[in-house]
């Protein structure tokens, strides 16, 4: 702000040398007083002074202002630089992802590639909308025929098959609605559909061999089952014709919706066969306990009976050791009695001493 503040000095200069030429000069003309003209003087300076300071205050604030935006306009246009650098490579990754999506589709086009796929593909879905054990890939039947999985339902199985044909539903997706090459390419595709229902059918479809009466046609996009919807003319599509041959066409999504509700049904499967073992396991546990409980009881009354002849057994000894006792008594008393009747043939008073004996007569 240098040469703003020379122009604000040169002019309050200017000023002030007018201003003092003018008040130098009375009201008619003359000259004033120097005490006068001091006094008018330096109350111009102080206003100029004041109002100096107060433009230089909001130049200041101006420029700190300008400043400030600057500054933001500068972190803006830093931001923006950093997002469109961003965009840049965001841009540059789809192009990338599109020049590989584009080898993708050349590597796609043989069929055979496209059979893979569609096979991984398909193997993901079942292993996430089945629990293990419920299907299995690479079938073979006896003819000779490998479809590319069954579904273990019950005691018997669902062929799905992947290998659809998409040839002439490329041609027909690339040709604009309303040309005839279009309809053309759609008569082929239905061609084509019917064709390989046909092949599902007389090739999978197998009872003797364990199948239901029924396969399950698995087509790669949601846009080739609508064309297998649509009635083109009225009352006339492939999938009509693929349900009268006992063919279910299935997108991605359908197929999962399937084998999700599948799933649900093979687990209360499950769960009512584990219920019928439990069940019985418990009949089983019913018998044991009941046999034991009979055993049980017939220890019990073998008990009472052991116990009602230890009783008796107990009473007769009783019985026995009173008699016992009443023998030794009266084996007492005797043994007592036999004592004084020989104290009384031994008495010196009845003659039948040694000398009485032995006595001459």
């Amino acid at each position: 702000m240098g040469w703003q503040a020379v122009a604000i000095a040169l002019l309050a200069g200017a000023l002030v040398g007018v201003l003092a030429g003018r008040l130098g000069r009375g009201a008619g003309g003359g000259w004033l007083a120097g005490g006068q003209l001091d006094r008018r003087l330096a109350g111009i300076s102080d206003s100029l002074d004041r109002r100096l300071v107060d433009l230089d205050r909001r130049l200041y604030l101006g420029l700190d202002g300008v400043q400030h935006a600057q500054s933001r306009a500068a972190d803006t246009a830093a931001e923006v630089r950093e997002r469109v650098a961003v965009v840049a490579g965001v841009a540059e990754r789809v192009l990338e992802q599109a020049r590989d999506l584009a080898r993708l589709e050349d590597l796609l086009r043989p069929p055979q590639a496209r059979g893979a796929l569609g096979e991984l593909l398909l193997e993901q879905l079942l292993a996430q909308g089945l629990p293990g054990g419920a299907y299995r890939t690479q079938h073979a039947f006896r003819s000779g025929a490998r479809v590319d999985a069954v579904l273990l339902i019950g005691d018997a199985m669902v062929a799905v098959d992947s290998k659809f044909p998409l040839e002439a539903f490329a041609r027909m997706s690339t040709t604009a609605d309303g040309e005839p090459a279009r309809m053309l390419h759609r008569r082929a595709f239905v061609r084509d559909a019917r064709r390989h229902v046909d092949a599902i059918a007389d090739k999978y479809i197998r009872p003797d061999e364990g199948t239901y009466d029924f396969a399950l046609c698995y087509l790669p996009s949601e846009a080739v089952f609508y064309e297998f919807l649509r009635e083109e003319p009225p009352g006339d599509s492939c999938w009509r014709y693929a349900m009268e041959r006992r063919v279910f066409p299935t997108s991605p999504t359908t197929l999962y919706a399937y084998l999700i509700s599948i799933g649900v049904g093979l687990r209360g499967l499950r769960v009512e066969e584990n219920a019928r073992r439990m069940l019985d396991a418990l009949a089983t546990l019913r018998g044991e306990l009941d046999g034991f409980r009979r055993d049980f009881e017939l220890a019990g009354r073998h008990l009472a009976r052991a116990r009602g002849r230890w009783e008796d057994a107990a009473h007769r000894l009783d019985r026995f050791d009173g008699r016992l006792a009443d023998a030794a008594g009266h084996a007492t008393e005797l043994d007592r009695a036999g004592a004084g009747a020989a104290d009384e043939l031994l008495d010196p008073g009845d003659g039948l001493s040694g000398d009485g004996l032995t006595g001459t007569g």
